[in-house]
């Protein structure tokens, strides 16, 4: 019974995730158990649990006396997140390159295009994991356990953040794939320092740019 319930929380976990990343619960918006609960047909036991889970991957935040909202996510946290992403990817993409085999590259190619597609599309969700699993892949072939631990831990975070940038400035979005086609072509390059340089910049490049829009 336990293992059940812990994967109904699971399961109501990933649909609150999807309704936040796909913009059905907007940045600051409270979470409302009782409808959710309702709507999903089930206990509040599994939806308290969920948001437990939530909250400790930064989406959620509880506020004692006024309930549980939609992380709205600060300048703080723009810097925070880009700054960590910046050190962590720029030494795995460094570890990577030289681990990245035939079909890692052929991944990262089709990546891309489903990239070009969800941009076409204007499926921001879509575009979101693309981003998230471009990155995966490279950061999985640098095979330091701890640091694709570190990494992952962010993901979410890291995938809201597009979200926000993307609905915030939307023209920054037409440079996604170009952006990411860059970094592939060095990555095919081998040149190590060129690698840690451009998956460090990427991030930080980000973060200038997003001061100067004056996004948050």
């Amino acid at each position: 019974m336990l293992i059940n319930y812990q994967n109904l929380s699971d399961h109501v976990a990933g649909l609150i995730r999807k309704m936040i990343m796909n913009g059905t619960l907007k940045p600051g918006e409270k979470v409302n158990q009782v409808q959710l609960a309702e709507k999903l047909n089930i206990s509040r036991g599994p939806i308290r649990e969920a948001l437990r889970m939530l909250q400790n991957e930064g989406l959620i935040n509880h506020e004692t006396n006024r309930g549980t909202f939609v992380t709205t996510l600060s300048n703080q946290d723009a810097y925070e997140i880009y700054t960590m992403r910046a050190l962590l990817e720029g030494k795995a993409a460094e570890l990577a390159a030289p681990n990245l085999t035939t079909n890692d590259f052929l991944r990262l190619e089709e990546l891309l295009g489903e990239f070009k597609t969800a941009y076409q599309e204007e499926d921001l969700e879509r575009e979101a994991k693309c981003d998230i699993s471009f990155h995966h892949t490279i950061v999985l072939a640098s095979k330091h356990q701890r640091l694709i631990h570190m990494h992952q831990q962010l993901d979410t975070q890291v995938g809201a953040m597009f979200l926000t940038v993307a609905s915030v400035v939307p023209e920054r979005a037409k440079l996604v794939v170009d952006i990411h086609k860059h970094l592939l072509d060095v990555l095919k390059s081998k040149d190590l320092e060129k690698v840690k340089k451009a998956f460090s910049d990427h991030y930080l490049h980000t973060l200038k740019d997003l001061k100067k829009m004056d996004v948050f």
